[in-house]
């Protein structure tokens, strides 16, 4: 059968009518017909649909990367879709015989050139997703209000400056993803859609949220980085489904008070929004587990930052903190610790009451030792202290058995202590930029090493031919 339908529109047209004279399998026909869809230019599949109804009874179909301009109005013909894919092609245009495909389910008309939609698009009224993104869309048509069983409509990527009032009447959505857009705010009828989960509108304009938005009280996933913000409504209290909460690269200053009520958050960023302090009713948020306060202006951690005991990941990665709190020795399910580019001049003990890390970033402070204790961190499998004024690693570090990265590039060091050849996962140790005279021949224990990155020591070129002797199988680089 499938040797009917080659070559040229005609043949393939032949090879229909034979088939049907033949009275063919239907099942096995469409089967076909799916094939020979997936084979020809869409203008080909659309001749054939007007003429057989074999084609015209297909109820999936994916187009892509095709050079035409405008979705071709025979679209029509394909009445019993109910899954069209159209993406990656030039279309700047969708006709207005889209409105005709009753049937459909599931649009996807993602990464084309569309410009705007037909006021037809309201007439999918069985439509349950919509995909729009990556194209240059600069405004919905008021008709997309109609598509009321929708529950997923998807719409990064294009230029729109503000939402239609009428996306209030989608009332059974379940995701809206409008990031990437120009939006300066969103409508207050957004507080309508009561069954939304999750809303992603990062990387827009926005300076403000509506009040509406403490509607949404099945919300779990809110992403609003990247945009303009200065505070939040108080009404965003009223989210209690709330787990995960975007809120990194605004201009926040002070820390939202309606946040701290929102205690089943499990996620939460902060990232460059410019606070500059963190109050201590960051205590009610018990189950989060990840939480970055990352590029911001905070000089201290409350104590009750200790309370936090869920969280396994903590980024306070570029502040001011010239100390921390004991306090954070309580947080002891933490496996990531990010405390590097602040002004920190020594790393408390209870550092090593933090058993579970296994990532530890405490480069660019003014560190000149490390506590013994940080050998009580036996799964460490990285250890970051790049540019402070390390002048010697504890021998302590023979216990850091499960190392595989370790950099301290940047620092004073002299020598290496002679335990490090305990560290025998290591497969990275850079020391580049430090004041290394020699190296030890306990360096060939570590048979798995695959980087040495020596460079800016004032090693003899007597020494770094021996080292590469002894580490054959590792990139070592000294210029």
């Amino acid at each position: 059968m499938r040797l009917l339908f080659s070559g040229q529109l005609e043949s393939i047209e032949l090879g229909l009518v034979i088939a049907q004279s033949l009275h063919m399998n239907y099942e096995e026909l469409t089967r076909d017909i799916e094939l020979v869809c997936s084979w020809f230019p869409i203008k080909t599949v659309l001749t054939l649909a007007e003429k057989f109804q074999f084609v015209s009874s297909q109820k999936k179909m994916s187009l892509q990367d095709s050079d035409w301009k405008v979705i071709p109005p025979q679209i029509k013909y394909l009445i019993n879709l109910q899954e069209l894919t159209i993406h990656h092609s030039q279309a700047t245009e969708v006709p207005a015989e889209i409105g005709m495909l009753t049937n459909l389910i599931h649009l996807n008309l993602s990464g084309n050139q569309i410009k705007h939609l037909p006021a037809e698009i309201g007439d999918l009224s069985h439509l349950l997703t919509l995909q729009l993104s990556s194209n240059k869309l600069l405004s919905l048509p008021a008709e997309i209000g109609n598509l009321s069983k929708l529950t997923s409509l998807e719409l990064r990527s294009n230029q729109l400056r503000s939402l239609p009032p009428e996306i209030g009447n989608l009332t059974e959505l379940v995701s809206l993803y409008v990031s990437l857009n120009q939006l300066t705010a969103l409508p207050v009828e957004i507080g309508k859609l009561t069954e939304l989960v999750s809303l992603n509108a990062t990387n827009n304009n926005l300076t403000l949220l509506p009040a509406e938005i403490g509607n949404l009280t099945k919300l779990k996933e809110l992403w609003i980085s990247y945009n303009k913000l200065t505070t939040l409504p108080s009404e965003m209290a009223n989210l209690p489904e709330l787990e995960s909460l975007h809120l990194d690269r605004n201009k926040l200053v002070v820390f939202p008070s309606a946040i701290a009520d929102l205690t089943n958050l499990t996620y939460l960023d902060l990232s460059r929004t410019h606070l500059a302090e963190l109050p201590s009713t960051i205590s009610n948020l018990t189950k989060l587990t990840g939480l970055s306060l990352e590029s911001n202006k905070l000089v201290s951690l409350p104590a009750e930052i200790g309370m936090l005991s869920e969280l396994t990941g903590l980024n306070i990665s570029d502040n001011q903190f010239s100390s921390l709190p004991k306090e954070i020795g309580k947080l002891t399910k933490l496996t990531y610790l990010n405390i590097s580019v602040n002004k920190l001049s020594e790393l408390l003990p209870e550092i090593g009451k933090l058993r579970k890390l296994t990532e530890l970033h405490i480069g660019a402070n003014q560190l000149s030792e490390l506590p013994s204790a940080i050998g009580k961190l036996t799964r460490l499998t990285g250890l970051y202290m790049n540019i402070n004024h390390l002048r010697a690693l504890p021998a302590e570090i023979k216990k850091l058995t499960k190392l595989t990265d370790l950099e301290a590039r940047k620092n004073q060091l002299t020598s290496l202590p002679a335990e490090i050849n305990s560290l025998v996962k290591l497969k990275k140790l850079l020391l580049r930029n430090n004041e290394l005279l020699h190296i030890g021949e306990e360096i060939t224990a570590l048979t798995n090493l695959q980087e040495l990155s020596l460079e800016n020591n004032p090693l003899s070129a007597e020494q770094k031919e021996q080292i590469k002797s002894w580490l054959p199988t590792c990139k070592v680089t000294f210029d």
